[in-house]
């Protein structure tokens, strides 16, 4: 009798057992692993929604100040000697930046200005700028592909230039793209240039000329302020939010949300249209939210738009006065 307790007590699981007991495990977190992944990226959006808003919140503060005037999506130093800066710099007072704001000098290049103890203003990091869902990693590599010794604190956000054209890279060419100019606005063959504002149809420019709010007479909760970018997929955007060229006020609705520009290699002969330096398709707007961006609205209502979205619609949306207004999906 006590020999038969002892092997009841010394019984285990079988093979089979273990094996079925890991295969249910397996399958629960198989079953788990997309929710969890679908709550944090929830948790990402909303995030970078409540960034969006934020720089409503600065734009409209630094409107108020200028008496109506809009910030430029950049700004040329007054000898108008080349070297020029992003506007988000305007920004920097009504995001809680003001000690960045008060080291920087609007007559002096901006890749040239530093604190007191050495370090240089465009190597900071603004929480406010960037989007928690994109890659820092392929931002990472995007540096390293340029060899800057020096990392640029980079930007998610975007300031729009509306259905305008862009110019095209020779060493770096997207032909295709040339089949969505006849949304631009105005059409083609009139490409307009940032000094020409009354002809613009966008909120901003990569300049420094500055749009009143009140050209905005397609509404402004009809008119596209800011959208979603991703610096590791522009040659433009990676100069960070400070620096020359970072795209802002180059942003165009023309180009369909999301469109892939990843490739941030050196090889030519590959194609233009994949890669960061075309000049056409990167000038656009994209996230790594699956299949739609975040745009900040002129009236300051932050919305997640597809990539679907009707291309006609995209571009009355970017557009702030052409008399064309849509509704926003």
């Amino acid at each position: 009798m006590t020999a038969t307790r002892n092997t009841a007590c010394r019984r285990g699981f079988t093979i089979v057992e273990l094996l079925v007991v890991i295969a249910i495990i397996g399958l629960l977190v198989g079953l788990l692993l997309p929710a969890v992944q679908s709550a944090r990226e929830s948790a990402r959006r909303s995030s970078c929604t409540n960034n969006l808003k934020q720089l409503g919140v600065a734009v409209a503060g630094y409107t108020n100040v200028k008496n109506g005037s809009l910030p430029a999506g950049g700004y040329i130093l007054p000898d108008w000697s080349g070297a020029r800066g992003s506007g988000l710099a305007r920004l920097l007072p009504w995001m809680e930046q003001v000690q960045v704001y008060n080291a920087m000098s609007f007559t002096s290049d901006p890749a040239t200005q530093q604190y007191p103890d050495g370090r240089f203003i465009y190597e900071t990091v603004i929480p406010g700028f960037l989007c928690p869902s994109d890659d820092p990693g392929q931002v990472s590599q995007a540096f390293a592909t340029l060899g800057w010794s020096r990392r640029r604190g980079v930007s998610n956000y975007v300031a729009s230039a509306g259905p305008s054209l862009t110019g095209d890279n020779s060493n770096c060419s997207c032909t295709e793209s040339y089949a969505l100019r006849s949304y631009a606005v105005p059409g083609p063959p009139d490409f307009v240039w940032e000094d020409r504002v009354e002809l613009r149809s966008g909120p901003f420019n990569r300049l420094s000329l500055e749009i009143k709010i009140r050209t905005v007479t397609d509404g402004l909760s009809k008119t596209i302020f800011y959208g979603e970018s991703r610096p590791g997929c522009s040659l433009h955007m990676i100069g960070g939010w400070l620096g020359a060229n970072t795209g802002q006020g180059l942003a165009t609705t023309l180009n369909p949300i999301n469109t892939d520009t990843c490739d941030a290699t050196a090889v030519t002969g590959s194609n233009g249209c994949k890669r960061w330096c075309n000049y056409n398709y990167e000038l656009g707007f994209r996230s790594r939210h699956p299949g739609a961006a975040s745009f900040l609205f002129g009236d300051g209502a932050v919305l997640l738009l597809a990539e679907t979205i009707d291309h006609q619609l995209f571009q009355y949306l970017g557009a702030r006065n052409d008399g064309k207004t849509g509704a926003p999906p």
